[in-house]
């Protein structure tokens, strides 16, 4: 993870941190390699980040590093997104006008849904519990990958 502020004033001049092993399944190798930049955007910014990749030798396994506090495949902090599904859960009607009302009705079905299939349909928790549990189990509650 790298430092948002840091990342915006230095580019590609940030010391990104080098993967040690790699992580994909049954793989461990120690031979992690640069595999350049890619351009990447993020909410409250209007110039692209790079975004250092790394691959792994052995098996192919890409990496791109993420400032810190963003999922993979978000563009908003963490916070912001539990900011807003805590407003519209607690509420009942949708808070920040920084997001479209569409966008947020993504992130809380996309929740809904999580809950579902990874907690089961059993789960007696309400949406702000379920969050915290995909957490614990490390998933990203707002993923639309189903």
């Amino acid at each position: 993870m790298a430092d948002i502020k840091k990342l915006f004033k230095q580019g590609r001049d940030y010391l990104f941190p080098r993967p040690k092993v790699c992580v994909a399944a049954g793989c461990g190798s120690g031979r992690i390699w640069s595999h350049g930049y890619v351009d990447a955007y993020f909410e409250g910014y209007t110039t692209a980040f790079y975004l250092k990749r790394y691959v792994c030798a052995d098996c192919g396994c890409v990496y791109k590093l993420r400032p810190f506090g963003y999922w993979p495949r978000h563009h908003v902090p963490i916070l912001i997104v539990l900011d807003c599904l805590c407003w519209r859960i607690r509420n009942g009607m949708w808070g920040s006008e920084a997001f479209s009302r569409q966008r947020q009705g993504h992130w809380l079905r996309a929740l809904g849904r999580n809950i579902k299939t990874y907690l089961g349909l059993g789960f007696g928790g309400d949406l702000l519990e379920g969050f915290y549990e995909l957490l614990e189990i490390g998933m990203v509650p707002v993923n639309r990958l189903l």
